[in-house]
């Protein structure tokens, strides 16, 4: 558990050396997200993107499987620890987003319920989350990086579009209102995001597991 732990902290660490570039960002796309609410689920997948990925991306330039190898941790600690570190960004994502939301509220009145925005956006961020995860760990940021950052962009920009369409339609997103709840929505979501992570989560231990360090 310590080792995980600290291994969590050193992506914090590492976080700082990539954070001058992601900071520009931020800004403009919070910016644009008070004016426009719909672009809000996307700041959910990109701030997994711009935070998580950039710190394995950075470690793994920089040769984190020899420091893995050389280090009395164990492989499975290392790979648990970066989904730490990604519920920790995400957590702190939805604070921010939850603020922005509520100012955007009193600039433009907001046609999508923040249940709404939180339940697509939070499963978005953990999807791009639980698949660049394994990606990194077993091809690494340079064989991976085009193939990943596609998948993410997709997996981001998809959901947008279908809730742009989705708050044109009044009486449409009336009755999406009214099956959440009567279907408890949250509850299948929070059952759905578990079943995605921990089989993301099986999946990046064997793989990195059998991954070869040279």
């Amino acid at each position: 558990m310590n080792n995980m732990i600290n291994l969590t902290k050193m992506s914090f660490s590492n976080l700082k050396s990539t954070s001058k570039q992601l900071w520009f960002v931020w800004v403009i796309w919070i910016g644009v997200s008070i004016y426009n609410p719909l672009f809000l689920n996307m700041l959910f997948g990109l701030s997994i993107f711009m935070t998580l990925y950039q710190v394995m991306a950075y470690e793994d330039v920089n040769s984190i499987d020899n420091l893995i190898a050389s280090l009395p941790v164990k492989k499975n600690e290392y790979v648990m620890s970066r989904y730490v570190a990604g519920i920790i960004f995400l957590c702190i994502s939805i604070v921010i987003i939850c603020g922005i939301y509520f100012i955007s509220n009193k600039v433009n009145t907001n046609e999508i319920k923040l249940e709404i925005l939180l339940g697509i956006g939070i499963t978005t961020a953990l999807l791009a989350m639980c698949i660049m995860i394994p990606m990194v760990l077993k091809f690494g940021v340079n064989k991976g990086r085009l193939l990943i950052t596609i998948i993410t962009m997709c997996i981001i920009m998809i959901p947008s579009f279908l809730l742009e369409n989705i708050s044109k339609e009044p009486q449409l997103m009336e009755t999406i209102h009214r099956f959440i709840d009567v279907v408890s929505m949250p509850i299948i979501i929070v059952i759905l995001n578990v079943a995605i992570l921990l089989i993301s989560i099986t999946i990046s231990r064997k793989a990195y597991k059998n991954k070869e360090i040279k």
